[in-house]
């Protein structure tokens, strides 16, 4: 019923805009409401795995074929100098996927032939998007994707909610992470709770820029950040909360006094929450997590791959199925599945990024997320539209900190789809400078 309804609305929304590609737009859409629960649509061919039918891998046949028909057909030409027209965290991604197909394929004789071909292929995408939704320079296109973001959010936002309150398995594809009491943290129509939170800080970028109803702004708002407090992850409300005060602060440039004023409403709305649930919250899974946060947890992944990674410098060591892994990261967690990469993972995406691809892809890596975030914080000074992107940025550089969003995962997908509607809108704006 849902993904009904979902074709339903992809398909009104690209039938009453201007988008001068409807078709391509559909599908991304399409993708944008239905988060991760997209996934059941996967259609596998048996011993075939690498020939999955999946929803973003079409996605990607039709940007490719989108960017071949752009170069070849097209009477607008792509613009590969490297001036200011090109933004230089192109150059750095760019730099970085090659340094990624170079240690994959240093270390093809130790990993399996599938690993190796999936790597590339997973740059690949992420390139792909970008420059794909770069080329479109087609604004009703790009508004699409914002609506598209909004009403997908909303959906999230309202089944975490359903999930904190009436059923906490109402639509749950993912985890079932414990947060105080007996109740779950909300993944709305996504895997995880952090997905969740992070599409709807996304939703928030897009509501804060383009809508004027201030009434229907505020209900959107404050759906959006119940829907994000109910994820109790805490990272999510600390990039929540950036975002709001770069908005309020930098952007609008709101009074002081009513920043302060709104403060302490919040404040005491949570402590308020926290007083009446205080024995819940101390013995919660939430806290407990916190506590073991120390050398056995993630402190003892960042170790392992700073005391590791002089083995294996300039290449890293090109997954995670080898001895170094699993040796020390068994000797860490103790957990069998943690040490073969059946589960978990380094939990940072810069030090994931040294570990399996060595140094230069770890500074290559870090120059395009950082690159990125001037570039786009340069440019909303210009024209608003660009704190979305912009905040996107932020919301992959803090993202990385405590979780690995390279490439497809769906926050890397987010990310390449903003960057390059970002572009596109950049390049719009310089058409119409004579």
């Amino acid at each position: 019923m849902y993904f009904l309804l979902a074709l339903v609305i992809a398909g009104y929304l690209v039938y009453n805009s201007k988008s001068r590609y409807k078709f391509e737009l559909f599908f991304i859409s399409f993708y944008l409401l239905t988060g991760n629960i997209n996934m059941l649509l996967t259609i596998k061919i048996p011993g075939f795995s690498l020939f999955e039918i999946q929803p973003l891998r079409f996605i990607f046949l039709m940007l490719c074929f989108l960017i071949v028909r752009k170069i070849m057909f097209s009477k607008e030409r792509l613009n590969l100098t490297f001036d200011k027209k090109v933004p230089w965290f192109l150059v750095a991604l760019i730099s970085y996927i090659a340094l990624i197909i170079i240690s994959v394929l240093f270390h093809s004789s130790e990993m399996k032939i599938g690993d190796v071909l999936i790597t590339i292929y997973d740059a690949l995408v992420f390139l792909v998007l970008i420059i794909g939704l770069s080329l479109m320079r087609d604004k009703p296109s790009y508004d699409i994707i914002g609506k598209s973001v909004i009403l997908g959010a909303v959906a999230s936002a309202i089944v975490s909610l359903l999930q904190l309150f009436i059923d906490p398995y109402f639509l749950r594809i993912g985890d079932d992470r414990l947060a105080f009491g007996e109740f779950l943290r909300s993944n709305g129509i996504f895997k995880s709770e952090y997905y969740h939170s992070y599409f709807l800080i996304i939703a928030i970028a897009w509501v804060l820029i383009k809508f004027k109803n201030s009434w229907l702004k505020f209900f959107l708002l404050s759906l959006f950040i119940l829907g994000i407090l109910s994820t109790f992850h805490r990272m999510s409300w600390v990039i929540l909360g950036m975002t709001l005060l770069i908005h309020f602060v930098f952007i609008k440039k709101v009074a002081f006094d009513k920043l302060i004023a709104s403060a302490l409403v919040c404040v005491t709305i949570a402590l308020s929450f926290y007083i009446i649930y205080f024995d819940d919250f101390k013995n919660s899974a939430l806290v407990k997590e916190r506590l073991s946060n120390t050398i056995e947890g993630r402190k003892g992944y960042y170790a392992m791959v700073l005391e590791n990674i002089d083995q294996e410098p300039l290449f890293g060591f090109g997954d995670y199925n080898n001895d170094v892994y699993y040796r020390t990261m068994l000797q860490i967690t103790h957990d069998r599945d943690r040490a073969t990469a059946l589960t978990g993972g380094i939990h940072n995406g810069y030090l994931a990024a040294m570990f399996l691809y060595g140094i230069p892809a770890f500074v290559c890596f870090v120059l395009f997320v950082l690159q990125s975030v001037f570039y786009y914080a340069r440019s909303f000074k210009d024209n608003l539209f660009f704190v979305i992107p912009f905040f996107l940025s932020i919301i992959y550089l803090m993202g990385n900190l405590t979780n690995s969003f390279l490439f497809l995962t769906y926050l890397s997908v987010l990310f390449a789809i903003h960057i390059g509607i970002g572009m596109g809108i950049k390049k719009i704006k310089e058409d119409l400078v004579p």
